[in-house]
Order: structure tokens, then sequence, then C-alpha cells
């Protein structure tokens, strides 16, 4: 973690870092989140969609919080390069744009669920590595083991991901049940990859992948 974020994180708050790319090769979302208890978890998430820079940056600020309240984190401070959504979210900035006007609707909404949180603004190179991760492809080069990878197919703001706010499910559901109340997924072949996932997590020090 870097220095600056060190000294600002409270003891016990989780810390994350996002960054959105929309460029021709490939557009998504980057986010490192730093749990309170010390595990990390690197995912990119591609765009099945066009997106503008902001949008992008917006996705990523949406994915962010959203896999944290999935973790139960309560305290939590969240980093992102750009100026616009950074300020638009703290209310310095008005979203008048209709688009980026919802998508800071349903940030708000996710942030609610988290009861101590602050969104900061950081400079590009305090964001490098994010960036990277935000560019990344499946099977790339750059991408490994410990990097989780999704596909976004519609914008969060379509009323289909909306939905998702209530269901609260998504691809680490079934590793935070088994650690919690041990229970596995119905389909033996499942069941086997999450124990050897969860015994990597523990092995490797809290990195999950």
């Amino acid at each position: 973690m870097d220095p600056e974020i060190e000294q600002d994180a409270s003891p016990g708050a989780g810390t994350l870092k996002v960054d959105g790319s929309s460029i021709s090769e490939r557009s998504g979302v980057g986010l490192i989140l730093k749990s309170p208890e010390g595990f990390t978890i690197q995912t990119t998430i591609s765009f099945g969609f066009p997106v503008t820079k902001n949008q992008a940056e917006y996705e990523a600020l949406i994915a962010g919080p959203k896999l944290s309240r999935t973790l139960r984190v309560q305290d939590l401070k969240i980093y992102s390069d750009s100026q616009i959504v950074v300020k638009q979210t703290n209310g310095e900035y008005i979203a008048n744009d209709p688009i980026l006007s919802k998508y800071q609707a349903l940030v708000q909404s996710y942030l609610a669920s988290i009861p101590k949180h602050q969104v900061l603004q950081i400079c590009q190179e305090e964001n490098e590595k994010v960036d990277i991760l935000s560019k990344l492809v499946r099977n790339s080069s750059n991408l490994d083991y410990s990097v989780y990878f999704e596909e976004l197919h519609k914008p969060s703001i379509d009323s289909r991901e909306i939905l998702e706010i209530e269901s609260n499910q998504n691809w680490i559901t079934p590793f935070i049940n088994y650690l919690e109340k041990g229970e596995l997924p119905e389909e033996k072949g499942k069941a086997q990859r999450l124990k050897t996932k969860a015994a990597k997590f523990f092995l490797e020090g809290g990195l999950l992948y």
C-alpha cells in the first residue's frame, strides 16, 4: 500500500483504489480492495458496451463499494484519480449530465450501506497499478493468478443491475458463505473448487483470487 494511503487509513478501515478506462483497445475497471482484516482482492472488469471516460470511472466507483458491502466492510477509504467523479460524489460538483446523474444516484445508494466512508482524490501516479488492471483483458500476459476477471454486459444504471443491490449476490458470495457458515454449493465440482480456493486463501496469507 502507498505510504500516503496508509497514513490516512484509520485502524480497522479498509482501503479501496479504483480506476476506469475508456480506450478503443479495451474499456474496463480496475480495483484493489484491502480489507480491515488484511487480505487483498484485485479485480479487473471489462465492458461489453461503449462508455465514456467519466462513465468508466463511475462504473469503477460502483464496483468497489459493491464488493466492499458484500465483505461487510464498515469503514472504507476510497481512492480515485477522477476529479469529476470524486467531487460530484462529495457534493462539490453537480452532475448535470443525465447519465452521470443516474450513476451518481447509484453510487450514493452503495455508499449509504457503508456506515463510515470517504471518497478521496489521488494523482494518477498513485493509481498506476489500478490503471493497469483497468486495461487488462482475459488471458493477458500481464494478468497474474491473483487477479479476478469479470465482464459487465450492461451499464450498472440499467434496471437489471440496480436490482442487484437488493439481492447482494455476486462471485464472492459463495466464498463468504463458506468461510462464515461452512456452506458449500450442491454441485460437487464447485464445492471442491471452493474448498481449494479457501485453503489457498489462508496459505497465501489472505490473498483472494
